[in-house]
Protein backbone atom coordinates (compact mmCIF):
# COMPACT_ATOMS: atom_id res chain seq x y z
CA UNK A 1 0.00 0.00 0.00
CA UNK A 2 1.27 3.50 -0.84
CA UNK A 3 1.44 4.96 2.66
CA UNK A 4 3.47 7.92 1.40
CA UNK A 5 0.22 9.56 0.28
CA UNK A 6 -0.60 10.02 3.97
CA UNK A 7 2.27 12.49 4.15
CA UNK A 8 0.43 14.86 1.81
CA UNK A 9 -1.15 17.70 3.74
CA UNK A 10 -4.05 17.95 1.28
CA UNK A 11 -5.08 14.35 1.98
CA UNK A 12 -4.70 14.74 5.74
CA UNK A 13 -6.93 17.82 5.65
CA UNK A 14 -9.55 16.26 3.34
CA UNK A 15 -9.92 12.65 4.41
CA UNK A 16 -13.46 11.40 5.02
CA UNK A 17 -13.72 9.75 8.43
CA UNK A 18 -15.91 6.72 8.94
CA UNK A 19 -18.46 6.42 11.69
CA UNK A 20 -18.42 3.93 14.51
CA UNK A 21 -21.42 2.24 12.86
CA UNK A 22 -19.56 1.91 9.52
CA UNK A 23 -16.54 0.54 11.39
CA UNK A 24 -18.75 -2.11 13.02
CA UNK A 25 -20.26 -3.00 9.63
CA UNK A 26 -16.81 -3.41 8.04
CA UNK A 27 -15.71 -5.59 10.95
CA UNK A 28 -18.84 -7.78 10.74
CA UNK A 29 -18.16 -8.32 7.02
CA UNK A 30 -14.50 -9.18 7.74
CA UNK A 31 -13.39 -6.26 5.58
CA UNK A 32 -10.93 -4.95 8.16
CA UNK A 33 -8.38 -6.63 10.37
CA UNK A 34 -9.40 -7.67 13.85
CA UNK A 35 -6.09 -6.14 14.87
CA UNK A 36 -7.33 -2.57 14.39
CA UNK A 37 -9.12 0.21 16.22
CA UNK A 38 -11.03 3.30 15.15
CA UNK A 39 -9.31 6.54 16.16
CA UNK A 40 -11.10 9.78 15.27
CA UNK A 41 -12.73 8.22 12.22
CA UNK A 42 -9.54 6.52 10.98
CA UNK A 43 -8.92 2.77 11.10
CA UNK A 44 -5.53 2.22 12.70
CA UNK A 45 -3.62 -1.06 12.84
CA UNK A 46 -2.69 -1.98 16.40
CA UNK A 47 0.96 -2.58 17.24
CA UNK A 48 2.16 -6.01 18.35
CA UNK A 49 2.84 -6.32 22.05
CA UNK A 50 6.23 -7.05 23.56
CA UNK A 51 6.56 -9.53 26.43
CA UNK A 52 7.15 -6.68 28.93
CA UNK A 53 4.00 -4.93 27.68
CA UNK A 54 1.90 -8.06 28.11
CA UNK A 55 3.45 -8.83 31.50
CA UNK A 56 2.54 -5.38 32.82
CA UNK A 57 -1.04 -5.75 31.62
CA UNK A 58 -1.32 -9.08 33.46
CA UNK A 59 0.25 -7.59 36.58
CA UNK A 60 -2.17 -4.64 36.56
CA UNK A 61 -5.15 -6.95 36.01
CA UNK A 62 -4.08 -9.07 38.97
CA UNK A 63 -3.65 -5.95 41.13
CA UNK A 64 -7.06 -4.50 40.25
CA UNK A 65 -8.82 -7.88 40.61
CA UNK A 66 -7.66 -7.92 44.23
CA UNK A 67 -8.49 -4.28 45.01
CA UNK A 68 -11.47 -2.88 43.12
CA UNK A 69 -15.00 -3.01 44.38
CA UNK A 70 -17.54 -5.36 42.81
CA UNK A 71 -19.45 -2.52 41.11
CA UNK A 72 -16.55 -2.19 38.62
CA UNK A 73 -15.27 -4.46 35.85
CA UNK A 74 -11.75 -4.69 34.44
CA UNK A 75 -11.80 -4.54 30.65
CA UNK A 76 -8.56 -5.48 28.92
CA UNK A 77 -7.89 -4.72 25.26
CA UNK A 78 -11.61 -4.34 24.58
CA UNK A 79 -13.35 -1.49 22.76
CA UNK A 80 -14.76 1.64 24.29
CA UNK A 81 -17.27 3.37 22.00
CA UNK A 82 -16.49 7.08 22.28
CA UNK A 83 -17.70 9.82 19.92
CA UNK A 84 -15.84 9.17 16.60
CA UNK A 85 -13.48 6.57 18.04
CA UNK A 86 -13.46 3.04 19.30
CA UNK A 87 -10.08 2.62 20.96
CA UNK A 88 -9.10 -0.64 22.61
CA UNK A 89 -7.06 0.45 25.63
CA UNK A 90 -4.82 -1.99 27.39
CA UNK A 91 -6.98 -1.63 30.48
CA UNK A 92 -10.16 0.19 31.37
CA UNK A 93 -12.13 0.19 34.59
CA UNK A 94 -15.81 0.30 33.63
CA UNK A 95 -19.05 0.02 35.56
CA UNK A 96 -20.19 -3.53 36.28
CA UNK A 97 -23.15 -4.72 34.22
CA UNK A 98 -24.95 -8.02 34.65
CA UNK A 99 -24.68 -8.75 30.90
CA UNK A 100 -20.98 -7.77 30.77
CA UNK A 101 -21.79 -5.39 27.87
CA UNK A 102 -23.08 -8.18 25.61
CA UNK A 103 -25.24 -5.75 23.60
CA UNK A 104 -22.92 -2.74 23.31
CA UNK A 105 -19.37 -1.78 24.21
CA UNK A 106 -18.95 0.53 27.20
CA UNK A 107 -19.13 4.22 26.34
CA UNK A 108 -17.54 5.36 29.59
CA UNK A 109 -14.68 4.26 31.81
CA UNK A 110 -13.56 5.50 35.20
CA UNK A 111 -9.91 4.89 34.35
CA UNK A 112 -8.17 4.09 31.06
CA UNK A 113 -4.62 2.72 31.00
CA UNK A 114 -2.24 2.35 28.06
CA UNK A 115 1.12 0.61 28.24
CA UNK A 116 3.56 2.34 25.91
CA UNK A 117 6.94 1.15 24.74
CA UNK A 118 7.15 2.41 21.14
CA UNK A 119 3.88 4.34 20.71
CA UNK A 120 4.18 7.05 23.35
CA UNK A 121 3.33 9.98 21.03
CA UNK A 122 0.24 8.17 19.72
CA UNK A 123 -0.86 7.24 23.25
CA UNK A 124 -0.46 10.88 24.33
CA UNK A 125 -2.61 11.92 21.35
CA UNK A 126 -5.33 9.60 22.62
CA UNK A 127 -5.59 11.76 25.75
CA UNK A 128 -7.77 14.23 23.82
CA UNK A 129 -10.13 11.42 22.77
CA UNK A 130 -10.53 10.27 26.36
CA UNK A 131 -10.87 13.84 27.66
CA UNK A 132 -13.59 14.65 25.12
CA UNK A 133 -15.45 11.53 26.32
CA UNK A 134 -15.16 12.82 29.91
CA UNK A 135 -13.05 9.88 31.08
CA UNK A 136 -11.97 11.20 34.52
CA UNK A 137 -8.50 9.68 34.48
CA UNK A 138 -6.06 8.37 31.85
CA UNK A 139 -2.72 6.74 32.65
CA UNK A 140 0.16 5.96 30.31
CA UNK A 141 2.82 3.60 31.60
CA UNK A 142 5.81 4.95 29.66
CA UNK A 143 8.14 1.96 29.63
CA UNK A 144 10.89 3.87 27.79
CA UNK A 145 11.25 6.43 30.58
CA UNK A 146 9.99 4.19 33.38
CA UNK A 147 7.34 6.75 34.32
CA UNK A 148 3.60 6.94 34.71
CA UNK A 149 1.95 9.84 32.90
CA UNK A 150 -1.31 10.74 34.63
CA UNK A 151 -4.02 12.84 32.98
CA UNK A 152 -6.98 14.07 35.05
CA UNK A 153 -9.81 16.62 35.14
CA UNK A 154 -11.21 16.59 31.59
CA UNK A 155 -12.67 19.90 30.42
CA UNK A 156 -13.12 21.40 26.94
CA UNK A 157 -11.82 18.18 25.32
CA UNK A 158 -8.49 18.41 27.17
CA UNK A 159 -7.14 17.15 30.44
CA UNK A 160 -6.48 20.08 32.74
CA UNK A 161 -3.98 18.23 34.91
CA UNK A 162 -1.00 16.20 33.67
CA UNK A 163 1.52 14.70 36.08
CA UNK A 164 4.54 12.47 35.59
CA UNK A 165 5.32 9.97 38.35
CA UNK A 166 8.33 7.71 38.86
CA UNK A 167 8.92 4.38 40.58
CA UNK A 168 9.50 6.30 43.83
CA UNK A 169 5.86 7.46 43.79
CA UNK A 170 2.48 5.91 44.47
CA UNK A 171 -0.93 6.82 43.09
CA UNK A 172 -4.53 6.61 44.22
CA UNK A 173 -6.96 6.17 41.30
CA UNK A 174 -9.77 8.71 41.39
CA UNK A 175 -12.55 6.12 41.04
CA UNK A 176 -11.52 4.38 44.26
CA UNK A 177 -9.07 6.60 46.19
CA UNK A 178 -8.46 4.11 48.98
CA UNK A 179 -6.45 1.99 46.51
CA UNK A 180 -2.71 2.62 46.65
CA UNK A 181 -0.72 1.63 43.60
CA UNK A 182 2.96 1.57 44.59
CA UNK A 183 4.71 2.30 41.31
CA UNK A 184 7.98 0.56 42.20
CA UNK A 185 5.99 -2.66 41.72
CA UNK A 186 5.03 -1.68 38.14
CA UNK A 187 7.85 0.45 36.68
Amino acid sequence: MASHVLEREFLRENFVPITVEAYHYLAEKNLISENSELIEGVIVKKMPKSPIHSALIRKLIQFFQKTILSNYTISSENPLTLNHSEPEPDLAIVDFREDFYATAHPSFAHLVIEISLSTIAFDRDKADIYASAKIPEYWIFNLQNKTLEVFQNPSNDKYQLATVLTAADSIHPLFQPEIILDLKEFL
